[in-house]
């Protein structure tokens, strides 16, 4: 009997041991699930210079330039891309999220999450689910183009501005389409606007940053006086 209770507790060792084995390998664990631990194809690491920093929280989407702009609590998952990352070397089906807590072996870990995953996980950090995509007024030929990116919120309320002010304009991903985030670099560039952030907007070929209904009213009304 006591042999058979001796028997009887190696088998339950080694099935505690299997799974713990098997839980381990799981490459996305319950921090991050729809993600896999990756090494993107820029540095993320020491000071992250040169990188935009994005993190999430109740009141949604919040671009940092350096780690000290994002709260403990919130770093970890925070966004992480480069914009001087050239065209040939971006992957638009996919978001990079790091974990900045703590370095390990000299990096942040970092995961790949497809864009559904990625959206899911916004969900998730900001406590609501994100709104349907605004359909633009118009675009043919409108007046504004908004550069931005799906989760982006600063870059929905730009667009729910117009749509209430019946002004028609593009809307362009420059996360799905590396043609318009080229084309938006070249543009804010050219007339010194910063591109460390989104939205970029350009009406009428004035370029701005961010959502700031004065700016916008002032932009639109100095522009349709010039094309007059």
């Amino acid at each position: 009997m006591r042999l058979v209770l001796v028997v009887l507790s190696l088998l339950l060792v080694a099935c505690d041991a299997r799974n713990t084995s098997q839980a381990s390998d799981d490459p996305r664990g319950d921090d991050n699930p729809g993600g896999v631990p990756v090494e993107p194809p820029f540095a993320v690491r020491d000071d992250l210079s040169g990188l935009v920093l994005t993190y999430f929280d109740a009141e949604g989407a919040h671009t940092a330039r350096s780690l000290d702009d994002v709260p403990q609590s919130r770093r970890s998952h925070v966004r992480v891309d480069s914009l001087e990352l050239p065209p040939e070397h971006r992957d638009p089906e996919h978001v990079y999220v790091a974990d900045l807590r703590a370095m390990d072996a000299g990096r942040y870990p970092v995961h790949r999450y497809p864009r559904a995953a990625f959206d899911a996980l916004v969900d998730r950090l900001t406590g609501h689910t994100t709104p349907e995509a605004d359909t633009p007024v118009a675009a043919a030929q409108a007046p504004v183009v908004v550069y931005g990116a799906s989760w982006c919120g600063a870059c929905r309320s730009v667009k729910q501005w117009l749509q209430a002010r019946g002004v028609p304009y593009e809307d362009k991903d420059i996360e799905r389409d590396p043609g318009a985030r080229t084309e938006m670099l070249t543009k804010a560039r050219a007339q010194g606007v910063p591109t460390g952030s989104i939205p970029i907007i350009d009406v009428r070929g004035r370029m701005t940053t961010g959502f700031d209904a004065q700016t916008l009213t002032r932009l639109l009304a100095e522009t349709e006086r010039r094309t007059l």
